[in-house]
């Protein structure tokens, strides 16, 4: 037997040492570039996991080797040899099918301070009396949100469990949390009976329950009755603003609060005549109880949606702004008059002071989800797509089930060129709601990134056969073609699109754009005066995150005005406009090779690398 001075020089002179450095130098670089990439675009850790475990088995293949076959000799490989190779390849490939093979990351475990509220159970003789119910299940829940310790899932998602026949524990799963309310109300007369019941969603043990047998007056001390007992079983501590909060009474006229929960539960089913109804409701609880808060907030909501969806004057958004400070100057803690005042604020431009109303909602109710979804698209409209990240990651977590919400994520991770995190939100978007089209425009925009032209057409197509107008998918359409050169083609998007809305913005610069390609050089000429002049005249021309800047930097590029090109895109980078389609934007073609152009993109792309640094370090950027 050779004795171990043998062995070693053995395998000095077969340079095993020198082999096995610079098969681990090796191995780390490869992890190091996948585990970069994987980072980069988001890709799940199962491709580092694989070629991991090809390295680990390799090891000692790759020394078996040198020690047999290095140095002078020429042997063969033998059998024993190759049956060596073999069992530790085996070995590699059973282990990778079963990474590969396994489910994906499964959801965190839920927050032991996470509560849903389902919808209480209509008891009462008159089927009217269901938006009773349903009023008392929400505003248990934004009793709930007040207090800053729990994690209080949103109306939104609840009240898709209506008269639901899952198992709670299903609920609890679908909806990532640890416990869950249900229960059920009857009213008679001048009477309530509330029955609640508090089960732990993983287990099904009953952690609390109650039954409230009282006078109607008596509902708002219920509901905080409710709150307080839920907040000490999940062992939420409660601060004495919060407790202060939860105590507060709303309305001392219980008839203002019937009409009032009535004129939310119309106003939330989001259509014009609903809302006219809403704000008849909401009037009424006012006639009762002139100084109701929560009234006055609900009519400033109502009336933001008369102007921005329902085509409503000037008045309308006038009316919304009174309306909205009248809830606040009513009730200071009132976060449902800083949400509407907000979305006034916000409607008129002034981003900064919505953005300030939306955080003081939120301060008030930690939990309130269209107030941090609203400060989420307000960061997002400033470049601020990490900021933005996070935000809609929190409002995704209370609106689980949101295809809405969950798109919204995707479209950040998007921006933030994590492609892989962006298809796997908008994938989940779509299990929601299959016929969402939103997640079909972003993913066409991934694919012409890709390169996968005829990936995006699809895309579109599929919305085309539900609706040949859609004015997204017309604009998305018109963009595939430009980035594939086909003028001709994408012009015809952007004249549709045009005809349906006007050429300025987007739609008229292209479709100027495919005409000069056409040499059809007047009537672009025409298109670009007219919404040259229309960019500089327009008051927002300055707003932080306002795209008019961009547009005109356009303009600008195809006139070959150079210099003014570059000023105004440098404009537009500074003020927060970001778009991924600069990056391949034809119409920048002709300052696309200027050294400023690219110290302007470089600039950019480390402001949008100091993003996915941030992201990176808060863990966002990894599971789903």
């Amino acid at each position: 037997m050779p004795s171990l001075a043998e062995i070693y020089r053995t395998a000095k002179s077969r340079k095993l040492v020198r082999t096995a450095a610079i098969y681990f130098s090796s191995s780390m670089t490869s992890l190091g570039v996948i585990d970069l990439i994987s980072r980069h675009y988001g890709l799940t850790t199962k491709t580092f996991d694989v070629l991991l475990t090809f390295l680990l088995c390799g090891f000692p293949c790759v020394l078996l080797a040198a020690w047999l076959h290095a140095g002078e000799q020429k042997r063969k490989i033998g059998k024993k040899e190759i049956s060596v190779y073999g069992v530790l390849g085996l070995l590699a490939v059973v282990i990778s099918v079963t990474i590969i093979g396994r489910a994906g990351l499964p959801p965190g475990a839920p927050d032991p301070r996470s509560v849903a509220v389902l919808p209480f159970q209509n008891l009462s003789d008159s089927k009217d009396d269901e938006y009773f119910s349903d009023g008392v299940t929400e505003d248990i829940i934004t009793q709930l949100s007040k207090i800053g310790e729990l994690k209080v899932i949103s109306r939104t998602s609840v009240m898709a469990y209506k008269s639901t026949t899952k198992p709670l524990r299903q609920i609890g799963k679908e909806l990532n949390v640890a416990a869950i309310l249900e229960g059920s109300v009857r009213r008679e007369r001048d009477r309530v009976r509330i029955v609640g019941q508090l089960i732990d969603a993983r287990s099904d043990k009953h952690l609390w329950a109650d039954t409230y047998d009282r006078l109607m007056t008596d509902i708002f001390a219920i509901q905080s009755e409710v709150a307080q007992k839920i907040a000490a079983e999940l062992k939420a501590a409660l601060s004495p603003g919060e407790k202060k909060l939860i105590a507060k009474k709303s309305t001392e006229n219980i008839d203002a609060y019937a009409y009032y929960i009535k004129g939310r539960e119309y106003y939330y089913r989001y259509a014009k005549e609903d809302n006219d109804k809403a704000i008849e409701f909401f009037r009424k609880a006012l006639d009762l109880d002139p100084n109701y808060a929560l009234a006055y907030a609900g009519l400033g909501d109502a009336f933001v949606r008369d102007y921005r969806y329902y085509g409503y004057e000037d008045k309308a958004l006038d009316l919304a702004l009174e309306f909205s400070q009248k809830a606040i100057a009513l009730d200071a803690d009132c976060a449902e008059g800083y949400k509407a005042l907000g979305f006034v604020q916000e409607t008129k431009g002034s981003i900064r002071e919505a953005l300030n109303s939306y955080h003081k909602a939120v301060e008030l109710n930690p939990n309130y989800a269209p107030a941090i979804s609203n400060i989420g698209a307000i960061n997002a409209n400033f470049g601020k797509y990490d900021e933005a990240l996070v935000w809609f990651r929190k409002a995704s977590v209370l609106s689980p089930g949101s295809a809405r919400h969950t798109s919204l994520v995707a479209w950040q991770y998007y921006y933030l060129s994590f492609d892989g995190l962006s298809i796997a939100w908008f994938q989940k978007a779509l299990e929601f709601q299959p016929d969402y089209v939103f997640p079909q425009f972003v993913l066409s925009y991934i694919d012409v990134f890709a390169g996968k032209y005829d990936a995006a057409r699809a895309r579109i197509a599929k919305v085309f056969r539900t609706n040949a107008d859609e004015l997204n998918a017309l604009d998305a359409a018109g963009d595939i073609e430009l980035a594939a050169g086909n003028w001709v083609e994408s012009g015809k998007y952007f004249e549709k699109l045009i005809s349906l809305t006007s050429p300025l913005g987007p739609p008229g610069n292209k479709r100027a754009f495919s005409l000069l390609k056409q040499g059809k050089t007047a009537e672009a000429k025409k298109i670009l005066d007219h919404n040259l002049a229309a960019y500089l005249e327009n008051p927002g021309l300055d707003a932080e995150g306002s795209p008019l800047s961009f547009y005109v930097a356009e303009v600008w590029a195809m006139e070959r005005q150079i210099p003014e090109a570059l000023d105004w895109l440098e404009k537009a980078v500074e003020r927060g406009y970001y778009d991924r389609w600069m990056e391949i934007d034809p119409l920048l073609e002709n300052i696309r090779s200027e050294n400023r152009f690219k110290q302007i993109m470089a600039k950019l792309q480390k402001k949008l690398e100091a993003m996915r640094k941030r992201v990176r370090e808060l863990g966002l950027d990894r599971s789903i």
